[in-house]
């Protein structure tokens, strides 16, 4: 059967619904965490730094780029030897 554009975008929506439904939270975290990764894949540094800026602020930008840049991780000045604090 050959389905008109109207048809197939109806068959689709129904599907997705069916299988969205379907999901626990964590396939659903899953699937968020691969889209909005592909959506950044297909940015620029600069977009990926505006678009981080838009939704939250440059200085989250700043703090991701320093963790990813640092080559050992910052230590805390109230506890270098990082002791878990339960101790």
């Amino acid at each position: 059967m050959i389905l008109t554009t109207a048809q197939r975008d109806a068959l689709i929506e129904q599907f997705v619904e069916i299988q969205i439904d379907n999901m626990d939270h964590q396939c659903l975290y899953e699937l968020a965490t691969e889209y909005i990764t592909n959506s950044f894949d297909k940015l620029t540094d600069s977009e990926i730094k505006e678009r981080i800026e838009s939704l939250y602020d440059a200085d989250l930008y700043d703090e991701l780029v320093d963790n990813v840049t640092q080559q050992y991780a910052k230590q805390d000045v109230n506890n270098p030897y990082n002791i878990p604090t339960r101790f």
